[in-house]
């Protein structure tokens, strides 16, 4: 076969990933599978089950690997010849012209044929058809990944969108108590101010103050439908049922442990992208030689058999046969440069995936340990306001009693409730947003594709020779509803 054969690239030289504080960076290999169970949530394991089941992006991405073992069989196909069987019958009318000019005609008769005929079998000397159907094959194994990477993409987005949900309802409860608290004092105030010991000032500060905090319920309870909204459609489900499913908040939750991150090196045999990246450069390396095989000739075979007679009666007799077959060759010596142009735009074609390629290996080695300091950032943080939680709790409670023994003033109190507000909010945040980056690492690791059961058209993609195409399939409603198997 013409044209260059694949070889997979070398791998890139990348430095382990770099520990940061309240972090470390284990080369230890990462264990991913199953990685939502870490959380000890059922609700979390639940949704992504559902997603697994129902989600129609997978959906999508399952058609599509059927679709593209389709593109395989029709390259497979030109391997093959192709037979047409035919008959026909038509009423025909001659004329001959003569020498002098003169014509002649016959009397018409009646013509019936049937018999079976090859069009053309091309014989594949250079390597023209099974290049294709090296490509097709590259293309059909990218789809397998493409559908790897949407499965880990729904598992995270599922995992992020649930734990929103958990941190925005965890605001709320305390911007409840706290708007309840301002309630309390604004009802103080009235009563002192009806007895004129505090003035007109300091009962506007608390109203205003207790308006402050009452606008921010109705901004988080719109997150909260919005996240839920997003999930429905993650889980293939219209919105509504999620938000009441989803109603009675719960604890932020957090990973048990930490995961091991491995080295740069596992991501290239592990991230779908990589690996998906990686079957468009071997499928545009084998469409090179589908290219230089333009500058080589071409040998078809053909033929034709049938039977033939003026007369119905005479399709059943074996001496009325006609048939034709031979070899043709053709080859195209001069098209004004189309070949060479075809083969160096494949070229390009395929230096440009290979640097994209080893883009996308440079990019998951960063997102990696972008992911690795953003969780132990968070966490660092979630430690920190932890820390002077309990205190500033303590402190607040004083400074009211203190003000309704009347020997603070009320700034005193509103102002402090705010710093408690501020504290109590951001451990909050921390907390999911230490949730969430654990999430977001383990999607840059790439992992928990593993031992997911890979469509049924997929299945037998990664075979030295290709799919088995006479291999009977479930229909395409079945494959796009198959629950992966973890």
């Amino acid at each position: 076969m013409v044209g260059p054969d694949y070889e997979q690239p070398k791998p890139i030289p990348v430095e382990p990933f770099r520990p940061v504080e309240g972090a470390e960076a284990n080369a230890k290999a990462a264990e991913l599978e199953g990685w939502w169970k870490n959380y000890n949530d059922p609700m979390l394991t639940s949704l992504i089950e559902r997603a697994e089941k129902n989600n129609l992006s997978l959906q999508q991405a399952t058609m599509n690997i059927a679709a593209f073992r389709s593109g395989f069989g029709i390259s497979l196909s030109q391997l093959f010849p192709s037979a047409d069987l035919a008959g026909g019958y038509r009423r025909v009318l001659s004329n001959q012209v003569t020498n002098q000019g003169s014509t002649t005609q016959a009397a018409p008769f009646n013509y019936w044929q049937y018999g079976a005929s090859v069009p053309s079998w091309e014989i594949d000397l250079f390597g023209r058809i099974r290049r294709g159907m090296e490509a097709s094959k590259a293309r059909l194994e990218g789809s397998v990944q493409a559908w790897r990477l949407s499965l880990v993409t729904v598992r995270a987005d599922v995992a992020n969108a649930y734990l929103a949900v958990r941190t925005f309802q965890a605001q709320l409860e305390i911007v409840k108590m706290n708007v309840d608290l301002l309630e309390q004092i604004y009802k103080v105030n009235k009563s002192k101010f009806k007895a004129q010991t505090i003035s007109q000032i300091d009962l506007s500060i608390s109203a205003a103050q207790l308006a402050t905090s009452s606008a921010m319920i109705p901004k988080l309870e719109s997150s909260i439908q919005q996240q839920c909204n997003g999930l429905s459609v993650l889980v293939g489900e219209g919105p509504g049922p999620m938000q009441d499913e989803l109603r009675a908040p719960t604890a932020i939750p957090l990973p048990t442990k930490f995961v091991d991150v491995g080295i740069p090196a596992d991501l290239m045999r592990r991230r779908a992208d990589v690996l998906s990246a990686e079957m468009d450069l071997e499928a545009a390396t084998a469409e090179i030689g589908v290219a230089e095989a333009g500058y080589f000739p071409e040998l078809s075979l053909m033929g034709s058999f049938s039977l033939a007679a003026t007369d119905f009666s005479g399709l059943g007799s074996w001496s009325n046969k006609v048939y034709s077959f031979g070899p043709t060759i053709s080859w195209n010596v001069f098209n004004g440069g189309f070949t060479t142009s075809q083969v160096n735009m494949k070229q390009a074609i395929a230096f440009r995936l290979a640097l994209r390629w080893k883009e996308t290996v440079l990019k998951a080695a960063s997102e990696v340990q972008t992911s690795l300091g953003n969780y132990a950032g968070a966490m660092r943080q979630m430690q920190a306001y932890e820390t002077g939680l309990t205190d500033i709790q303590l402190g607040f409670d004083s400074m009211t009693a203190r003000y309704k023994a009347g020997t603070i003033q009320l700034n005193d109190v509103l102002d402090f409730q705010q710093e408690v507000l501020r504290v109590q909010v951001g451990f909050v945040q921390s907390r999911g947003l230490a949730a969430q980056n654990m999430v977001e690492l383990y999607r840059t690791l790439g992992g928990g594709w593993e031992t997911a059961e890979i469509p049924d058209a997929g299945r037998d993609a990664f075979k030295k020779n290709g799919p088995d195409m006479l291999k009977s399939m479930p229909s395409l409603e079945q494959q796009a509803q198959a629950t992966p198997a973890t």
